[in-house]
């Protein structure tokens, strides 16, 4: 069997992230699909931040858009179907430091939605461990105080 490691290092000011995974015979796709599924999870919720858009704002609105909806197809369209366009650009727009953020902002905006109603908008870790519970998930390294 081929040996191997999936390496993912990023240093910006004072982000610094470094996910590794060492390949060897035993390694299952599973767990290259998991590290894979940590270093997305990671780069899109840093793209995000780094865009300078106002993810706070997006997500009360994306919140407000699902409020007392249930994961469903039919929510969804029906959420959708609501929307007043001009209404959201213009709120979307505030959100942007310049009107050219507003694909990014729309991009966020939708997946906020689907994340509120449940949908999973990527392949994340936990979605994986429950598809596969023999993965061992590594937990992050420092003293985390569990949240309520």
């Amino acid at each position: 069997m081929e040996e191997g490691e999936v390496v993912f290092t990023a240093r910006y000011k004072d982000w610094v992230v470094v996910k590794k995974l060492s390949i060897d015979g035993k390694t299952t796709p599973q767990e290259i699909s998991a590290i894979l599924a940590s270093i997305e999870s990671t780069l899109s919720r840093k793209s995000y931040q780094f865009s300078g858009i106002n993810q706070a704002a997006i997500e009360s609105a994306a919140s407000k858009l699902a409020q007392g909806k249930r994961k469903s197809f039919s929510s969804l369209a029906e959420i959708l179907s609501s929307i007043k366009p001009a209404e959201l650009k213009k709120e979307l727009l505030s959100a942007c430091p310049t009107p050219a953020h507003l694909p990014i902002a729309e991009n966020y905006l939708l997946k906020c939605l689907l994340d509120s109603l449940g949908f999973k908008t990527n392949l994340d870790v936990e979605t994986l461990s429950e598809a596969y519970p023999e993965i061992k998930v590594p937990k992050p390294k420092g003293n985390f105080k569990k949240m309520k």
